[in-house]
């Protein structure tokens, strides 16, 4: 097996769904989330785990909505919710510069 072949299929898969995914900017980081959170920051090469703590971060930078102590929506749906479209789209890049990096240092 490939080295890093988990985070390869990861991250291409996160960049393809911020690509081609319907929706804004907001919405297709949403699901390109789904996709990263499946990636332990231990399985990620250690000169691009702080820029991937960081994404992970801006994500759900506002954390869980709750009504009466109850979850109402999600961290990354209440984060979404709250952000511009351009912070959207400076993640979305800083994803792609995640992805480049690693397919320049680790190949495709």
């Amino acid at each position: 097996m490939r080295r890093y072949s988990r985070v390869r299929e990861k991250l291409t898969d996160a960049v393809y769904r911020l690509a081609t995914r319907e929706g804004d900017v907001r919405a297709r980081l949403k699901s390109a989330h789904w996709v990263l959170k499946h990636l332990t920051v231990e399985e990620l090469p250690p000169e691009l785990r702080d820029d991937w703590e960081s994404i992970m971060r801006r994500l759900t930078r506002h954390g869980p909505e709750l009504y009466d102590g109850e979850v109402f929506r999600d961290a990354v749906t209440h984060t979404m919710s709250r952000i511009q479209n351009s912070t959207g789209r400076t993640i979305a890049t800083d994803i792609y510069g995640l992805y480049s990096t690693f397919i320049r240092t680790y190949g495709l």
